[in-house]
């Protein structure tokens, strides 16, 4: 399958931030508003907390996908046309510390929502959390303040309100940022000690998600679209999330537009301890989902035959072969495996391959790969699969 990186080298950030990019000070407020394989020298003993895996007293159980429909949640509020920070009321980050997400919609248009799951890396023992950090807002958090000075948000195609090329400009906007090191999908409290510290980490990815799903579900009662897309860690949130959030939407239909979240067999090991540290939650009917994360394009093709999935991929993702453990010939290889499985199986199911060892297309998209998400979000009979060619 590959080699398992070793010494604690994981080096899964986006990289963003060196593109001087400005967030600005946009962002007001509503208006009523157990541990993986251990590096060389590392110490890692990681005990589950006594509530770890189980949900809050009173939460819907994250395990299922229909995040616990039929509750009344309280419809979101912020000002059309900008950025708004929203709390939601029991999502936490890693470090325990509440969290929210980011709003913008627009007047007079409700039938169309984009979920939008922020990336950057992930975790799952004491050194890579709180040593290495090798996922973003771990340790520190994501409230109002991170928000404000996010440097992802306006970098990502998709999130640019009044950028003309964005295909998604004139939809209501979900912003979910990431602070829980498991790609949107865990439900687990662990204790990781690492050199004498003990760090209490909320790998809560999904439970947040259900919480979140609630509120924009109450907001958009007659939603009839909605795209759910991310990044990096939020590309594999919204391919293991697809079922859930299409559970809290029953009459709508989901698309997914997954950025270098590439459901491909990782190295067996590095998936096992992802899968032990995380509580990683799969759809309840899908009991070979936990085997391994390339089983899900087969899952999402023939349970949602109607619904559009769009993967996006660097051919030699320098940043994901390393998470995955993976050498970068193999990484294009199963990533070939995976192309030839979808245009063979899967009509609604196309690819756009970039070459080169970058990671996340839609930090720099190129006018095939814009013109490509145009003809997806737009239903076009003409989207098809595209090999690296740009």
């Amino acid at each position: 399958m590959g080699r398992m990186v070793r010494g604690g080298r994981w080096l899964l950030v986006v990289g963003l931030a060196a593109c001087g990019v400005d967030a600005g000070a946009e962002g007001g407020d509503e208006g009523g508003a157990p541990g993986g394989t251990q590096p060389d020298g590392g110490v890692g003993i990681v005990e589950e907390s006594p509530d770890a895996g189980a949900p809050d007293a009173g939460e819907a159980d994250a395990g299922s996908s229909d995040g616990g429909t039929g509750t009344t949640a309280e419809p979101l509020s912020a000002p059309y046309g900008e950025w708004t920070w929203v709390d939601i009321e029991g999502a936490k980050c890693a470090n325990g510390t509440p969290t929210g997400i980011g709003v913008n919609l627009v007047e007079g248009s409700d039938d169309k929502v984009l979920i939008f799951l922020q990336g950057g890396g992930a975790c799952w023992d004491g050194p890579s959390c709180y040593t290495v950090n090798t996922a973003f807002y771990v340790a520190t958090g994501y409230g109002r303040t991170e928000f404000a000075l996010d440097v992802l948000r306006p970098a990502l195609l998709p999130l640019r309100r009044n950028d003309p090329l964005n295909p998604f400009r004139n939809m209501n906007i979900i912003y979910v940022p990431y602070c829980t090191g498991d790609v949107h999908s865990g439900d687990r409290i662990v204790d990781y000690e690492y050199l004498g510290t003990r760090h209490v980490t909320h790998h809560v990815g999904a439970r947040n998600l259900n919480k979140i799903l609630e509120r924009v579900a109450a907001t958009f009662p007659s939603v009839q679209r909605v795209w759910l897309a991310g990044d990096s860690a939020g590309g594999f949130g919204s391919a293991i999330n697809m079922d859930r959030v299409q559970q809290r939407f029953p009459n709508a239909r989901v698309d997914v537009l997954d950025d270098s979240g590439q459901p491909i067999p990782p190295d067996p090991a590095r998936w096992q301890s992802w899968k032990e540290a995380w509580n990683l939650q799969f759809p309840a009917d899908c009991p070979t989902c936990g085997d391994d994360v390339s089983v899900f394009a087969e899952y999402l093709r023939e349970k949602y035959p109607d619904n559009r999935f769009g993967l996006i991929s660097y051919s030699h993702d320098s940043v994901i072969t390393t998470f995955m453990g993976l050498l970068p010939t193999t990484f294009w290889n199963e990533l070939q495996v995976l192309a030839a499985e979808m245009d063979e199986q899967w009509p609604n199911g196309h690819y756009y391959f970039l070459a080169g060892t970058l990671h996340v297309g839609l930090a720099t998209p190129t006018p095939g790969l814009v013109e490509w998400i145009e003809k997806m979000v737009n239903d076009d009979p003409t989207w098809e699969s595209r090999m690296p060619l740009e």
